[in-house]
């Protein structure tokens, strides 16, 4: 790995060549002042003696008001160029920030699947790089911390060398020791943001129970079911676990800052000291004394360990995570091969042959050779109980994963060989868990198909043919009105209302060219009899599209052409309704056991076995 400094030092001239080259030259600039103000503060007192004896209109007088004019203008570049340089720094930094954070949404989205998602190295990896910017030290101040650190340090590098034009041991020697000492504490610092990186898992543990307790989602049950003590203490504990990891790693050394402190004392009295030895037996002149005593203090500025420097050890400790993060998702194990297009699939239909899946973090498969064919053009419900992998079924034939055996046909060509994006664009789906975009009703349609997400006819088409105009005809400014109260004038949608909301996205995503509709628990969200209502009318508008429907409603999937019972990473029974429940088997149980339960509006009382 390397080091995050350089890491992000290397990133300025790609985030902005222009600003690092105006920020190079301000940092010299800047460095040089301190040496220069040494100088000429010499010259200044020098001249005193003259301009007193010989008068100001004298040469030596003249000498001393060109010299206070120096020193004044000096001093005042010092107090502008400093804020200047940060200021610069800042808008570099804010580039770099930009740059990096573009780099790790373009690496994360890059792979056409989601198996790196899965795998806990990558999301520690992603919770790394996700830190750029969020910090309380953020790449930007590292940038600033970064330029000052230098500005410093060249400035003690130059002042170094006016020293040294008196005894180039002592200039050398003092710079020597001022870059150990700094070096030391740095590696300290160094080491002790690398020990909190290597406990990110732990720390991501406590900051979810943390976010538990802060965030929205959770604010309902947290007070209902009185987890207020129970997420603190959990927090408390997690955030106890992580930090005496941190604490057990972290860098031994606690005598270095004294020790440190002792011999900077020691080195500026012996240099002092010198200097003073040397003016009193008339080595030196008294101005020599001052520009010498300046530039020893010049000489002090290397060691800045402050704000700055841990600016740039904490501010720049997630960029070479970020930068990894390219190389890492490259990597073939998360790519999906395939070049062919994907252009009028499916026709005939899709065929899973001996597929198998396991996740990458669990220790049995999903599925164990599943065979199943779905027609082109047709219906199909799939059913089965909790767990059984129904939504899996639905990932690969969405192909955001590949099987681990086994292969899945359309039309007759292996999937795999397919171009993975071109066939995700054939997809229109609904997963149990859609996304509420906070963005207007109009947007969170049209993103059925981006490309057209424009045509606000084809939109309120797509509401219409959902169920969704009512809805929208109620909502303050129609397809304009945004779906989150987290903005001004927004409002908030209910359950079944959001569902009628991403049916018309699916339905949007058909009209622009998407062959496969994949609805998984579709109306969760409404009751019986708009449901009922609904796939009235929804067989007869997707008549033509190869619909896939997971449900647990039997009022919902009795309706499709083809039924398959999944179980035990299998397919356990296939038909149609009326002959799965003539079979009397799973289907014709599960079946049974929901009648049973309808309460007297007609709703589902119980759908825990199915």
């Amino acid at each position: 790995m390397s080091s995050p400094a350089l890491a992000t030092l290397a990133l300025l001239p790609r985030a902005s060549l222009r600003l690092t080259g105006l920020l190079a030259a301000l940092i010299l600039f800047t460095a040089s002042l301190p040496a220069a103000l040494a100088l000429a503060s010499g010259a200044l007192v020098g001249s005193i003696g003259g301009a007193v004896a010989d008068g100001w209109s004298s040469a030596a007088g003249r000498r001393l008001i060109a010299s206070i004019a120096i020193v004044v203008t000096l001093f005042v570049l010092q107090q502008v160029s400093a804020p200047t340089l940060r200021s610069l720094a800042d808008a570099l930094g804010r580039r770099v920030e930009g740059h990096l954070r573009a780099q790790v949404m373009a690496a994360t989205l890059a792979p056409a699947g989601v198996i790196h998602l899965e795998e806990p190295g990558v999301v520690d990896r992603v919770s790394d790089a996700q830190q750029v910017g969020t910090g309380r030290a953020t790449v930007k101040e590292a940038t600033v911390g970064m330029a000052v650190v230098a500005s410093k340090t060249l400035g003690a590098v130059l002042a170094a060398g006016v020293l040294a034009s008196y005894r180039w041991w002592l200039g050398l020697g003092l710079l020597a020791v001022y870059c150990s000492i700094t070096w030391v504490l740095a590696g300290q610092l160094r080491r002790t943001v690398a020990a909190l990186r290597g406990h990110a898992r732990r720390f991501r543990r406590s900051a979810y129970f943390r976010d538990l307790a802060l965030a929205p989602a959770a604010a309902k049950e947290v007070r209902v079911f009185g987890l207020g003590a129970w997420v603190g203490d959990r927090f408390g504990d997690a955030w106890g676990v992580a930090m005496a990891g941190f604490w057990r790693d972290r860098p031994r050394g606690r005598w270095v800052p004294p020790v440190t402190a002792t011999v900077i004392g020691l080195t500026l009295g012996v240099t002092y000291a010198l200097l003073g030895r040397a003016a009193v037996v008339g080595e030196i002149d008294i101005g020599q004394l001052t520009m010498l005593a300046g530039a020893a203090t010049g000489v002090a500025m290397v060691y800045s360990l402050g704000m700055d420097n841990l600016n740039i050890s904490y501010g720049s400790a997630a960029v070479p995570a970020a930068l990894e993060l390219e190389d890492l998702l490259a990597e073939p194990r998360f790519q999906l091969g395939g070049d062919r297009p994907a252009t009028g699939l499916p026709s005939v239909g899709i065929r899973f042959e001996g597929v198998g899946f396991q996740y990458p973090t669990r220790s049995t498969p999903a599925f164990r050779g599943l065979d199943l064919e779905i027609p082109a053009g047709r219906s199909l419900a799939i059913v089965g109980p909790n767990g059984a992998g129904k939504t899996t079924l639905v990932k690969l034939l969405a192909r955001l994963y590949d099987p681990t055996a086994g292969r899945i046909l359309v039309d007759g060509v292996d999937l795999a060989t397919v171009d993975a994006r071109a066939w995700q664009r054939r997809i229109a789906a609904i997963f149990q868990d859609f996304i509420h975009y906070e963005l207007s009703a109009a947007d969170n349609i049209g993103f059925g198909a981006v490309e057209r997400v424009g045509d606000r006819q084809a939109v309120a088409a797509a509401a219409a043919r959902a169920g969704a105009t009512e809805l929208l005809s109620r909502l303050p400014e129609g397809l304009d009105s945004v779906l989150t109260r987290r903005t001004a004038g927004g409002v908030e949608l209910s359950g079944g209302q959001w569902q009628r909301v991403a049916l018309a996205r699916a339905l949007f995503s058909v009209e622009a060219g998407a062959s496969v509709l994949i609805l998984d628990e579709p109306t969760a969200a409404l009751d019986v009899r708009a449901e009922a209502a609904f796939y009235d009318q929804f067989l007869e508008i997707t008549r033509g599209v190869t619909t896939i429907v997971i449900s647990h409603r039997f009022s919902t999937v009795r309706r499709a052409d083809h039924i398959v019972v999944i179980d035990d990473g299998s397919v356990a029974e296939q038909g149609n309704h009326e002959s799965l429940l003539a079979a009397g088997g799973r289907y014709a149980e599960m079946f049974r056991l929901q009648a049973s339960r309808l309460t007297a509006d007609g709703d589902v009382a119980d759908r825990r076995g199915i």
